[in-house]
């Protein structure tokens, strides 16, 4: 279904809550544009009996998942199902649009090994999808395309072999329909160089006893990309899942907090905060809608 972007409408105003502007915004000592935000979901948390901000989020969250299952409701579905369900935030990290290439893949989960989620909604076409494909098999081990449960047929169809696929159910569960195999003899170290900052590539170097020697910052760079390169892809795979899991320990912090509501774990993982940031958004999901008026 389409959705109704009129500034009344309370499914519009539950959509742009969940954005990592506004998850940002929260933890700023002046949230003006969080507050506003919230402000325009306060008759449908109300109705929902939701008491305060981060029960709020939550009512927002349950109505776009009964009447408008956005890219939103898919990521934070896959988070809490895969880092929450089968794994633990402790063991599995996510990183959210994670540029890969030309493309930004939706979810990528590191536990041990990497694993893309790639994600159609309904309103989305697969016209760019090959073109991620392409991008993704040579970057990360694991592919799922991931489409409502009415999707199905038509995604089969167009999915190489190889690629995993997953439907979200109309109760909110996933169903694995097919099973992806590994990307490990199409995966290129050069290509996963590129993934990595600097200092995340020079650690897995030095790991495995490689030590760039240039002084000079230009030729440092080419230096340590060529030493990347010539890694076998096992290694350089290994090494990348360990610092790129690494990557989130704040993230991973705020989202393991009790007062995270659960509709914003995906957006734990859409943005990294301070850790003066991360205690004020903590405190303020616990504050009382009624907070709110007098802000």
């Amino acid at each position: 279904m389409s959705i109704d972007r009129t500034p009344t409408s309370p499914l519009s105003a539950a959509a742009d809550l969940f954005s990592s502007a506004t998850y940002r915004d929260l933890a700023s000592i002046h949230p003006i544009d969080a507050v506003e935000r919230l402000r325009n979901i306060i008759p449908l948390a109300m109705n929902a009996g939701a008491e305060t901000i981060g029960e709020a989020f939550d009512a927002a969250y349950e109505a776009l998942l009964q009447e408008y299952r956005n890219e939103y409701i898919f990521k934070n579905t896959i988070v809490s199902k895969i880092i929450y369900g089968r794994h633990k935030p402790t063991t599995a990290s996510a990183i959210l649009e994670l540029p890969l290439g030309r493309s930004f893949a939706d979810v990528v989960i590191f536990n041990g090994t990497s694993t893309v989620y790639e994600i159609k909604t309904d309103l989305d076409t697969f016209a760019r999808l090959p073109n991620q494909l392409k991008e993704y098999c040579t970057r990360v081990e694991f592919i799922y395309v991931v489409v409502s449960e009415k999707r199905i047929a038509n995604a089969s169809a167009r999915l190489p072999e190889g690629v995993g696929l997953i439907a979200l159910r109309s109760n909110g569960s996933l169903r694995v329909v097919r099973e992806p195999t590994s990307n490990l003899d199409l995966m290129r170290a050069d290509h996963i160089f590129k993934v990595l900052r600097q200092s995340e590539a020079i650690n897995i170097l030095n790991r495995y006893g490689l030590h760039p020697q240039s002084d000079n910052a230009v030729e440092r760079w080419y230096e340590i990309r060529r030493l990347f390169s010539e890694l076998d892809v096992e290694r350089a795979h290994k090494g990348a899942v360990d610092v790129l899991r690494a990557r989130a320990t704040k993230t991973r912090k705020i989202a393991s907090h009790s007062s995270l509501p659960k509709s914003a774990r995906a957006l734990a993982y859409s943005a990294t905060l301070s850790d003066v940031g991360a205690k004020r958004l903590a405190s303020r999901f616990a504050l009382p809608i009624a907070a709110l008026r007098n802000s």
